[in-house]
């Protein structure tokens, strides 16, 4: 694995008490192979509040398209090979509606997920090869007395009808439309549900009557010139006046007249294939998108518009913009909003109103972030140990390199992480100085997944002695230990020993351990906390449990595991008219959405229903559930304990930062002063939250972080505003340009221009903040297969 050299230390200014006083290093770590994937499909649900993407690699990411806050990923398969996803509204029975979520693919299978298990549910066969497009018909919802009909687009070059019924999971197949020459590679329907279109690699657009199967309309699209040359249409959209719109091979967006097939008009703006459309919801802007990556807008122009001969024009093209550098593959507007996807991996909302006028917003500035996280090595733990029972002979022991986990898809990496020179040592050196690495990060492990699934949660003990992780369907935990070399392995090693774990131990959506102890917490999609004893359950191992019988393996699993129902008992405790007045968005997140451990080992913290409540690890039980952030409850994006263990900090989607103590269960003086009063830079911060820090020699010292920004903020000190134009006075239009700030005052930004992945402190002096360049992903991100030139 290779193996890059890491960057150096960016410190502050000493205090004038000592040479190392207030002075941490800041160690930027860029050798994890963060590598995200392409975007290849996106849905949006019928009150436009969710947004679904299915990237290349099978992941299916949710999206609450309010706060752009991604609350759920649902871990694919390394063989996925996903094409289109759709969302299909459901009525529920509180008298609100959810949506679900259907995927299909190039091996012919349509699938319907479970987002609360996070994992594949029933699968119909398409019965005609790959499925190229899902359309659910205008105005789907399913309901106890009426299904939702889903036309599918599939490689035989048939067009065929499933449902949806309420209460089954899972599409039932209802009919076959005849079959054209070619590949069927779009499908959209009529606003009146009784028409369905399609096109494919034949050049036609077909107009089947879905009741009696009939064709009743075939088009000969063109190159716009007249002569018919036979191409792909590649996306189909019917505006609600019955307009069709196509987009082809040559780069052709061509409006059809929907009763009688003439062409109303044709533009020829992209220089390769148009592989995406979309339409406002009025039909009056029609936006174009493929592989040469302009997204083009086209407008309706007002009836008895005319050029100087007298020729009718009924739409025209505006502009363009060019917000991704590869090919655009997914398009869809709803709510005001459009959003693209591209493989550039990156996720886009523009405002359809204004959109020439308005930039796009980056909806995640790192998608499919790696789970990273530090711990010491077992040498260091054991070390620390000894010295803390003979504390004259620590002194002189040679610090130990820590350990990073980093987990991407279906590949679990463990890293020695190299030390720089001690502050003290190098005197009062500025910000920004440079401190050499000791020595090149060390590569020690990588398990790799049998299945092939995606890991969906992990974790490394503090200690650096036991391993976690949990796909879709198991719990999985390794004992590490390091081995000196042999004849087999001639270099230090890690060596990883699988631990056998109670055969009906569900898969989890969050792993944690518990400080200074064994003992693994796990969480799983119905909300129960199970806590295992590692080191009880090895010990078993050890002593032959294996072997023993049904009813004394059962005992012995009993006592290593423990259920714990405080969590799982959150999920009544909502009210009926909450229920419903959320959002397709808000039915859809997961009960349990972050986990954090308090470093004493004392306290649990859980975000249940957008809800932060502490649960005492001693005793099991719920202690309290912290007032809300605001109201409504904004969605929590970043949960974390103090250094001190004495308050525990959230973060919301908004940006809003709070404090609770944890005895009191009540917001902490500075967060009832600042209550309401953040400074703005604070509430502009580019991305959301996802990483919350406290400093060891100062609990209250906070590094945020977001993927395209960072923050420090100090709760003991009074947040400062941001100028004096405030009183009353007309603010300037011109938005201040987004520049780091000096060192020296509270609530300081620094603005990155590489993605931050991760950010945690490894000891008082220390502070690592894992990050990677867009230049060095994109050299494995496949080219675009059209570069404009300069000029032309």
């Amino acid at each position: 694995m290779p193996g890059q050299r890491e960057r150096g230390a960016k410190r502050p200014r000493p205090a004038e008490d000592g040479p190392s006083a207030g002075v941490v290093a800041l160690h930027r770590a860029r050798f994890v192979q963060w590598q995200p994937a392409g975007i290849v499909a996106l849905a949006a649900s019928g009150d436009a509040s969710l947004l679904a993407a299915a990237r290349e690699d099978g992941d299916i990411e949710l999206y609450e398209t309010a706060t752009n806050h991604c609350f759920q990923r649902i871990p694919g398969h390394k063989d996925s090979c996903l094409t289109c996803v759709a969302l299909v509204d459901e009525e529920e029975g509180k008298g609100g509606l959810t949506s679900r979520l259907l995927t299909g693919g190039l091996d012919g299978a349509l699938v319907e997920w479970d987002v609360e298990q996070r994992r594949a549910g029933p699968a119909a066969d398409s019965l005609g090869g790959a499925v190229w497009q899902l359309a659910p018909e205008p105005g789907a919802c399913i309901k106890q007395e009426a299904s939702a009909r889903v036309a599918a687009a599939c490689d035989d070059g048939c067009a065929r009808i499933f449902v949806a019924e309420w209460g089954a999971p899972g599409l039932v197949y209802s009919k076959t439309l005849p079959r054209v020459e070619g590949r069927c590679l779009a499908v959209a329907w009529h606003p009146s549900g009784e028409v369905l279109a399609t096109a494919g690699t034949d050049g036609c657009i077909h107009l089947w009557n879905v009741a009696s199967g009939h064709e009743v309309l075939r088009i000969t699209a063109g190159d716009g010139t007249g002569a018919s040359k036979e191409g792909c249409i590649w996306s189909l959209v019917v505006l609600p006046d019955g307009t069709v719109v196509s987009g082809d091979s040559a780069g052709n967006v061509q409006f059809w007249d929907g009763r009688f097939g003439t062409l109303l008009a044709g533009f020829s703006q992209h220089q390769a294939d148009v592989l995406q459309l979309a339409a406002s919801a009025d039909g009056n802007m029609v936006f174009a998108a493929g592989v040469d990556p302009q997204l083009a807008l086209f407008h309706r122009l007002p009836e008895g518009t005319s050029t100087g001969s007298g020729k009718q024009l009924p739409w025209a093209y505006l502009s363009s913009k060019r917000p991704h550098s590869h090919d655009v593959r997914a398009v869809v507007a709803a709510g005001g909003r459009l959003f693209t996807g591209s493989n550039d991996t990156q996720l886009l909302s523009h405002s359809v109103e204004r959109y020439l006028k308005e930039h796009p917003v980056r909806m995640n500035g790192c998608p499919q972030l790696p789970i990273l996280q530090a711990a010491r090595s077992p040498a260091a733990a054991g070390a620390e140990a000894a010295a803390a029972a003979e504390p004259s002979g620590g002194a002189q022991r040679e610090q130990q390199a820590p350990w990073l986990l980093c987990v991407q898809r279906n590949e679990i990496d463990l890293w020695a992480l190299p030390d720089a020179a001690l502050p003290a040592q190098l005197g009062a050196p500025a910000e920004g100085g440079f401190l050499e690495p000791s020595s090149a990060p060390e590569y020690l492990l990588r398990i790799a997944v049998q299945s092939g699934r995606h890991v969906a949660a992990a974790a490394l003990s503090q200690d650096g002695r036991w391993l976690a992780h949990s796909d879709a369907r198991r719990v999985s935990c390794f004992a590490l230990e390091e081995r000196p070399g042999d004849d087999a392995v001639p270099d230090d090693h890690v060596m990883p020993s699988a631990l056998r774990l109670p055969a009906d131990l569900p898969p989890a959506c969050h792993l944690a351990f518990r400080p200074g102890t064994a003992e693994l917490l796990a969480s799983s999609t119905d909300g129960t906390l199970r806590i295992l004893d590692l080191a009880a359950l090895q010990q078993r191992q050890q002593d032959g449990g294996s072997s023993s019988g049904d009813e004394d393996e059962g005992s012995g699993e009993g006592e290593a595991v423990q259920t714990v129902r405080a969590l799982h008992d959150l999920q009544y405790k909502s009210s009926l008219r909450r229920d419903r007045l959320r959002s397709a968005a808000r039915r859809l997140m997961p009960l349990v959405e972050l986990l954090a451990v308090s470093p004493d080992g004392s306290w649990l913290a859980a975000v249940v229903r957008q809800r932060v409540h502490l649960v005492n690890l001693s005793t099991h039980k719920l202690v309290h559930s912290l007032p809300p952030l605001a109201e409504p409850q904004p969605a929590i994006t970043a949960l974390a304990f103090t250094a001190d263990s004495t308050a525990v900090v959230v973060a919301a989607a908004t940006h809003q930062v709070a404090a609770y103590g944890v005895t009191s269960g009540q917001p902490t003086d500075w967060s009832k002063q600042h209550s309401g009063s953040l400074p703005p830079k604070l509430l502009r911060m580019p991305g959301s939250i996802v990483c919350i820090c406290s400093s060891p020699a100062a609990p209250g010292s906070l590094f945020l972080q977001s993927g395209e920004a960072c923050c420090h903020l100090d709760m003991g000190a009074a947040v400062e505003g941001e100028g004096a134009d405030g009183q009353g006075r007309k603010r300037r239009r011109v938005k201040p340009p987004l520049t780091s700030e000096p060192p020296g005052a509270n609530c300081r930004m620094i603005y990155c221009s590489d993605p931050v992945l991760h950010a945690e402190y490894l000891g008082p002096e220390s502070l690592l903040v894992v990050e990677r360049p867009w230049s060095e992903v994109y050299k494995s991100v496949a080219a675009p297969m059209f570069r404009h030139r300069y000029g032309t």
